[in-house]
């Protein structure tokens, strides 16, 4: 398995959601973010929790370095161990907002 997927495992294990995710964002075979999904909470209603999901996170956090790379997306089950993933739309319209390369999913 590819040693950015298996961080992207590493990562997703770290997450606190009931569904665990995690993203590592490559370009030129360097790692320029990475980010687990997350639980937020938005005070403009009502402290409504919500989710951010990994993918979106590493994105946002590799900014222009996101355009062209790789993006490593995992998922795992509860005893941590990979699980099938695919990119929600929202998620989709991160990929093209950022120009990514190409995506690789558990």
């Amino acid at each position: 398995m590819n040693r950015f997927l298996l961080k992207a495992i590493d990562i997703a294990k770290t997450s606190r959601c009931r569904y665990r995710h995690g993203a590592v964002v490559v370009s030129s075979g360097v790692v320029v973010a990475m980010a687990t999904n997350k639980i937020v909470s938005d005070q403009t209603k009502g402290w409504r929790r919500s989710h951010v999901h990994a993918e979106m996170a590493a994105l946002a956090a590799a900014g222009q370095r996101a355009n062209g790379a790789t993006l490593y997306v995992a998922r795992v089950n509860a005893q941590g161990k990979p699980a099938n993933s695919e990119p929600c739309k929202k998620c989709q319209g991160y990929l093209v907002k950022y120009k990514v390369g190409s995506v690789v999913w558990t």
